[in-house]
């Protein structure tokens, strides 16, 4: 089958000879396959809404290559397809970490052609989005495409609005809690940053995947950098560190124990919410009645 005009991306997963040196083969593959099978149920496969309902996946086609993942998007031709896509690559590195893997990707635009039945993967861009990913020092993706499809993947994620935000509400009492507003795509609840590479010249836009992650997991990749040769965990961290310098990094309530904060990554076509403890890690509603609405 032959993909046109769609967002494309590899992803290596770093440290891959350690883990084999480290490892005998069959510990890392039962490892391996349940970050694999868990990506396939909730990432990869036909996922569904908060409510349960069917809705497009974030990926038209994944292609497992040993410790290589490659991803094709649908056609670009509506901003849900380009938002999906990266936010399902987001959701696909915060998984890999939760398992003990850590993944660095680039992300381009082009096309392949994938004959599944003989087995057969070929794609200019990809070869240049491998050369792009292995150039990059640190743990995290860059986005490598031309002026007409940044612009696309800009437009997608930020729209073309002058005024952007939330609403935090409180259902069983229609109190309004938090109302954010914001006029610039530089904060650090965006899914996706213009940063500076660690090797590379210029600034790229890069997927946040650190803003709603776990602080456990997060600990768990520094860690795991300690290891990475060229400095990657000092790169990565001051990735981060940029991030939170931002603003918009969550809102701080008093009163909705055991939400300490609540964190809400937007795009024009939905967003991510997570509801944090007051460690940072992930927590459930346990009675409260909180509503996210969009401006």
């Amino acid at each position: 089958m032959k993909y046109q005009n769609r967002l494309l991306a590899f992803f290596d997963i770093l440290g891959f000879k350690e883990h084999l040196r480290k490892k005998d083969l069959d510990t890392l593959y039962l490892e391996y396959s349940h970050f694999i099978d868990k990506a396939n149920q909730d990432i990869f496969g036909d996922v569904k809404t908060i409510y349960g309902e069917p809705t497009i996946s974030n990926f038209n086609k994944s292609i497992i290559f040993s410790d290589s993942i490659l991803l094709i998007s649908y056609e670009i031709d509506t901003i849900q397809n380009i938002n999906k896509f990266l936010l399902g690559c987001i959701t696909l590195m915060q998984e890999a970490i939760k398992h003990g893997f850590i993944l660095r990707g680039a992300i381009g635009h082009g096309e392949a052609i994938y004959d599944e039945e003989k087995n057969i993967f070929l794609s200019k861009e990809f070869a240049e989005l491998y050369i792009k990913e292995s150039k990059q020092n640190w743990a995290g993706c860059g986005i490598f495409v031309n002026d007409e499809i940044e612009e696309k993947i800009v437009n997608a994620v930020f729209g073309n609005r002058k005024i952007n935000g939330y609403q935090i509400w409180n259902v069983a009492t229609n109190t309004l809690l938090k109302e954010k507003v914001y006029q610039s795509n530089i904060r650090a609840s965006s899914p996706i940053l213009e940063y500076k590479i660690p090797t590379f010249d210029e600034n790229y836009w890069s997927l946040n995947y650190l803003f709603t992650m776990d602080k456990n997991e997060i600990e768990k990749l520094w860690e795991s950098l300690e290891t990475e040769p060229k400095g990657k965990q000092c790169t990565t961290q001051k990735f981060h560190d940029y991030i939170f310098s931002l603003d918009d990094s969550g809102e701080v309530f008093e009163n909705l124990e055991p939400i300490d904060t609540i964190k809400v990554m937007q795009t024009e076509t939905g967003g991510r919410i997570k509801f944090e403890d007051k460690y940072g890690n992930a927590t459930d509603y346990q009675g409260q009645n909180i509503t996210i609405g969009f401006i």
